[in-house]
């Protein structure tokens, strides 16, 4: 029986993975990096702190952390603030879970003020219960203490707890926490949709797909 649900909400929530993808790629460009457009795959299961780490130990960079994590924010940012939308089926999905009275909270490599940007400027930061971030937990979704928290919460314990997730290294940690997952397609991490298909154990190319009525007897 379904008890809580928890989101990821880059690629699960919001269309924003493409944002996220070229961040740090640009801001290496911009400082006259000359790196690997494919380094937005790196980057993907990182958090920033992470990110940063391995800009500076894998380039020639004598610029600041600060600065480093300046620049990536300065991008995102402005998407969340201007172009970031909800993909298609957000809202059935959340006004379903709010009718069941089923809580709902977020878990993300995102930092807070990105997410309740985001969360504020397309109405539906009503919808959670609870915001925990990786960077707050200090640890990244590779590791299931974030989800841990985010059920603490909820009241809910792992085999009860659904994870709508988009990042395949995010739903691997959830499983073997004992989590049941539903997998969401996104464009950035097409190449892992086969290994998604396998580990989810409800998949879906697009929200507006997911069943209800077979949803809520699992």
């Amino acid at each position: 029986m379904i008890k809580g649900v928890i989101f990821d909400v880059d690629g699960t929530l919001f269309d924003s993975m493409g944002a996220w993808h070229d961040s740090g790629y640009n801001v290496l460009k911009s400082i006259g990096i000359d790196a690997d457009n494919g380094i937005g795959d790196i980057f993907f299961s990182m958090t920033m702190d992470e990110v940063i780490d391995y800009m500076q130990e894998h380039f020639p960079i004598n610029k600041s952390r600060e600065f480093l994590r300046k620049g990536i924010h300065d991008q995102v940012e402005y998407a969340y603030r201007n172009e970031i939308e909800l993909k298609p089926g957000v809202m059935q999905i959340l006004d379903w879970i709010r009718d069941q009275k089923i809580p709902a909270t977020i878990a993300t490599s995102t930092d807070r003020f990105l997410i309740e940007i985001g969360l504020e400027r397309l109405g539906i930061e009503k919808y959670f219960d609870g915001i925990y971030t990786a960077t707050e937990v200090g640890k990244s979704k590779n590791h299931p203490d974030i989800f841990q928290l985010a059920m603490d919460k909820m009241g809910t314990k792992p085999g009860e707890t659904w994870l709508f997730e988009d990042g395949l290294y995010s739903m691997i940690t959830a499983k073997a926490y004992g989590m049941p997952v539903v997998g969401v397609y996104d464009k950035v991490s097409h190449d892992d949709q086969e290994a998604i298909k396998q580990v989810a154990d409800i998949y879906l190319e697009d929200l507006r797909d997911l069943d209800f009525e077979d949803f809520l007897r699992r």
